[in-house]
């Protein structure tokens, strides 16, 4: 192509050369200016799309975390929610029972009041007796025979356990006597005969959570009667209830020479007598395994004991 020379821009031929190469210049740096601020907005555009993403994945992250906690959340429901169920069908099976004992008892009572009520009729005939006999001496027979038969249906009605037939009269008689040792072995090995574990030697969780309450409360009632308030199961369960821990309660009681280490009263040295540390006995320590093989559920099968009072 032509162009013009340094002499001949002026002509029009080189005005024209000389546009059309200010033009072809221009255009280049128009091009160059244009493809840089593409590519200054397309770096600027990553980099906002960088900074999305991020914070995209940081939602998201803790999106997942959120679910996650819900899940746990939902299975701890839902495991509470069996454990409550659970627990609900226990209670209606335990009060299905005692409804059933309570049915049993009025039974024994009624009969027990129709008796009371024939021995009424009876000394209410008295008087003309007394003048057919004109003795003194039947007199005075005839009462003592209706005093003892009084104190037969007492005795039956509170000490005869109408829930597992145990005869309760001689615990009463050793607690009586405050043989305090004879006592506690006697609760020891009938609570165990109830269970139908006397080979075993102690009660585990199963036999706990069904051993008769209506027992418990004789056994109890007995124990806290002749012992002035200082020995029996609801005496044990209200230290327990200050304690909240088997080693410390046990120390309370007098089972656990020393909390530092860890040093257990033998049996034989319990004190046997009403200087015994308060809840001393029964020593239902023994009844759920201390004396056994098996002492990392002791602690737990004293909380389940004791929770049944």
């Amino acid at each position: 192509m032509f162009k013009a020379s340094n002499d001949n821009w002026k002509t029009p031929l080189g005005y024209y050369e000389k546009a059309i190469e200010e033009l072809r210049r221009t255009r280049e740096e128009l091009q160059d200016m244009k493809a840089n601020n593409n590519l200054h907005n397309i770096e600027s555009t990553i980099a906002s799309f960088q900074t999305e993403i991020k914070e995209l994945k940081s939602e998201l992250q803790t999106m997942q975390e959120r679910l996650a906690n819900t899940e746990e959340t939902a299975i701890e429901t839902q495991m509470n929610l069996a454990e409550t169920q659970k627990a609900s069908l226990a209670a209606k099976t335990e009060l299905q029972a005692l409804k059933e004992i309570m049915t049993d008892e009025q039974k024994s009572n009624y009969r027990i009041l129709e008796e009371l009520v024939q021995i009424k009729e009876q000394i209410s005939q008295l008087p003309s007796q007394v003048l057919e006999t004109d003795s003194q001496t039947s007199v005075l027979k005839y009462l003592s025979d209706v005093q003892l038969h009084l104190s037969q249906l007492a005795a039956e009605l509170t000490l005869v356990s109408h829930t597992s037939g145990i005869d309760y009269r001689k615990l009463q008689e050793l607690l009586a006597e405050q043989k305090w040792q004879e006592a506690d072995k006697e609760t020891y090995s009938t609570m165990l005969k109830i269970c139908e574990r006397e080979e075993e030697g102690w009660l585990d969780d199963g036999e706990i959570k069904r051993f008769p309450r209506h027992d418990l409360y004789i056994i109890n009632k007995l124990w806290v009667q002749y012992s002035e308030g200082k020995f029996g199961f609801s005496v044990q369960q209200r230290i327990w209830q200050t304690k909240k821990d088997y080693k410390r309660f046990a120390y309370k009681v007098g089972w656990l020479a020393s909390l530092a280490n860890n040093e257990w009263v033998k049996y034989e040295e319990y004190t046997f007598s009403l200087d015994a540390p308060k809840g001393h006995f029964p020593s239902i320590s023994r009844l759920v395994g201390l004396d056994s093989t098996n002492l990392g559920g002791v602690q737990h099968r004293v909380k389940i004991f004791l929770s049944r009072y």
